[in-house]
This record gives structure tokens, sequence and C-alpha cells, in this order.
């Protein structure tokens, strides 16, 4: 072979790798979608090969989303994918496109990724599956849709749901817990119902004998000791059935109906005529809405408030109670935390000229025991004004109190008119 025959083969051999090189490069631009056209010598003329523009700016958008894209042929090969599902199944892009989709997903996922593919190819279709990548499954949603008679492929969204799965299982570990702690509350309210109330019927009754028997027997002091053990056993008997209550209501299921609000004041109000009568209370009353409650909380609700109106009121100065409502507007809602947006509330105030308390213990007073006063004064478990956040709560709603220190105070019951939007 001459030195001219050796030089021209080289020569084309060089020619040749050039172009192979510039084969690939094309072939990985168009596989990321980073060029908008490409050109190809070919018989020493450059032939130019041109992208739709569209095509390169959806390729720019997809690959901005926090979603996997894939393009697959009808036989399910992948002919496109973005850089966010590579990262998800954690295989290079590279060794992704080429590859078959029924690589990735998980055998018992196949037969249905299969079913959900047909339905694709005459239009679109949508489900649940699980890959399965390097003994690693990740469940995910996809979307499939048939992109004809475009293109003759089918563009496949997917949608990790690792977080949403997980936080799943935590809120159905919580239900069981929460099961449990209701399981216990349960059982507890049996304790305190029989177990605890036996012992002290026998010390109210045993004690109500020696009163009975030997009362003019006994010296000033006994009779002392034993008014004040009659006195404990009734207030150790008033707290356990508040803490019944209490218990009941953080457990008791959703028993919603139409509730007249009307109605439960009224009959409330009647239980306590004699005691207005006693204070000289005067109580005005507004027209309330009818919402969907559970009449019984409510009627503890109620009761609690007006009960606490009667009951701390300033010497020499008769009780005057207010009870109004009000629809407030969503705006108006939103700024305060824990109501549900999307529902009506109305609101339901209890104003008072009592003795009132300092606005800096306005959140302290909801806490179970807690009291302000002093107990020989005024009598009482501190467990009302929790029992009545509870309530409140359960019904998505929220309670809250204004209030200045020998002026009287305010509550103030928002509660929703349907439990449901």
């Amino acid at each position: 072979m001459s030195n001219g025959n050796s030089v021209d083969l080289l020569s084309e051999i060089g020619a040749l790798k050039t172009h192979l090189l510039e084969a690939e490069e094309a072939i990985d631009a168009i596989r990321n979608g980073s060029v908008d056209a490409f050109a190809i010598r070919k018989d020493g003329k450059a032939e130019v090969y041109t992208l739709q523009s569209l095509d390169y700016a959806y390729r720019v958008l997809i690959e901005k989303f926090s979603e996997g894209a894939l393009n697959l042929t009808r036989e399910g090969l992948i002919v496109y994918s973005n850089s966010y599902f590579s990262e998800l199944i954690d295989i290079p892009h590279a060794k992704v496109t080429g590859s078959h989709i029924l690589d990735f997903v998980s055998p018992d996922s196949k037969e249905k990724f299969r079913e959900h593919f047909a339905l694709a190819l005459q239009g679109s279709s949508k489900t649940e599956i699980t890959l399965l990548v390097n003994s690693r499954s990740i469940p995910v949603y996809i979307s499939l849709t048939s992109l004809q008679p475009q293109l003759t492929t089918v563009g496949m969204i997917i949608t990790d749901l690792s977080e949403k799965k997980q936080n799943e299982q935590l809120l159905r570990d919580k239900n069981l817990e929460l099961e449990r702690m209701n399981q216990s509350l349960e059982q507890f309210a049996s304790i305190a119902s029989h177990d605890l109330q036996e012992p002290l019927r026998k010390m109210k009754t045993f004690t109500s004998l020696l009163i009975q028997r030997f009362n003019n027997d006994l010296p000033d002091k006994a009779k002392e000791l034993v008014n004040k053990i009659w006195s404990s056993s009734e207030r150790m008997s008033l707290l356990i059935k508040d803490v019944l209550n209490f218990s009941r209501i953080v457990g008791s299921a959703n028993m919603f109906s139409a509730t007249d609000l009307n109605k439960i004041l009224n009959n409330i109000l009647e239980d306590f005529d004699m005691l207005v009568v006693e204070r000289g209370a005067s109580i005005r009353v507004d027209y309330l809405p009818c919402i969907e409650a559970i009449p019984l909380q409510i009627n503890q609700l109620f009761y609690n408030l007006v009960g606490n109106a009667l009951k701390f009121y300033k010497e020499g100065r008769p009780p005057v109670i207010t009870i109004s409502s009000r629809m407030i507007l969503p705006e108006e809602a939103a700024k305060y935390a824990g109501l549900n947006r999307q529902l009506p509330y109305a609101e339901i105030s209890f104003k008072d000229n009592g003795i009132g308390f300092e606005q800096r213990f306005a959140e302290q007073i909801f806490s179970i025991f807690e009291r302000l006063n002093n107990q020989q004064q005024y009598s009482g478990t501190g467990i009302g004004l929790a029992l009545c956040r509870k309530i409140a709560e359960q019904h998505q709603g929220r309670i809250h109190a204004e209030a200045e220190e020998s002026f009287g105070s305010t509550f103030y019951v928002l509660l929703p008119l349907k439990q449901n939007a």
C-alpha cells in the first residue's frame, strides 16, 4: 500500500470518528432536551434537523417538575425521562432511557400497570402502584395519557407517595393510640362511677348517722370535725362526678344532630329559676341559632357558663347576665386558631357584671382543676371551664374570655352551624 493510500485511509478513519462523536453528542442532546436543532455532515454538506420549538419548551418545563415525567412507546419502552424520575429511582439518566417501564415496577403491581396502560392507549388512566428499584419499594401515583395523534407514545406523570404513606401510617398509629386512651378513659369512668363512689357513699352515710344519733352528745369541737368530714365527702363526690363528665366528653362518639340552642338554654334557665330569684338576678336572652351539635354536651356547656355567671357575682350587686349571638364572617373566623375556615360559625356570648378576673388569667382559667377564687367563698372543683373548652373543641369550635377584675366577664363560644362544609 502506498503512502498516499495510507494517509487517505487514516483521514477517512479520523472523519468517521468525528462523525460518530458528533452523532453521540447529538443523541445525548436530544435525550436531555437541551437542543432545539442540530446538524449532521453528509457528503460534505451539513444537514440541519430541527426539533419543534414547543417540544423543546415542554422539555425545559418538565425538567423543572417535582414529579417524574416519562414518554413511553406503545410497547412500554422509555424514550424520554426527566431528571426527577432518575433521582427518584436513583439510577443514572442514561440507563433509564431505552429501558422498559416494567423493569421498574414491583411484581405485585405489574398486572395493575398493564391494565391501566392498555386504557391509556385509548385515552387516559390514573392509579397507584409500587415501583421496585434495587430492593427499594416506592409507592407512587401515576397518570397515563395517550399523546396521539401528535405522537404515537404515552405520557406518564409519576408522583412520589412515600411521605403521604408515611403520614397515613403515622395517623393510623395515632388513631390506635387514641383508641387505647379512650378505652382507658372508659375503664376510669367505670371505676369512678362505681368503685370510688361506693366507699364515699358509706362515709357520707355513717357521718349522717353519727350526726343524727349522737349530735346532742358530741362536744362542739367534735361536731365541727364531723361537719368537715361531711363537707369534704360532698366535695369529693362532686369532684368525681365532674371528672367522670370530663372523661366522657374526651372519649365520646360524635352523635351530632340538629339542635335548637334556644330550647336548651330555656331548660337551663328553668333549672336555675330559684337561684335567679334568690340572687335578684336579671337575664336577657337574644334569639340563638339552630346548629348541628351533641345536645347533651351543649347542655353541659351552657349550664356551666350560666351557673358561673350566677355564682361569681359581686356582693351587693345583683347579677345581670346577657346572652346573645351573632354570625361571624369567614375572614373574621380565620383569625382564630383551630377553626375550620370552610364552615360558617355563630358566636354566642355570655356577659355578666360579676367579680371578673385579670385578663392575664384568660387562658389559665380553662385548665383542669384551675381555680382563681377562694374555695370557701365560691364552691366548685375547677373542672367546669376545662369541660367547656373540650366540648367547644369537639364541635370544631372554641371558647375564650375577656374580663376586668371586679367589673364582670364575657365568655365567647364559637360553634359551627354545620359539622361538614
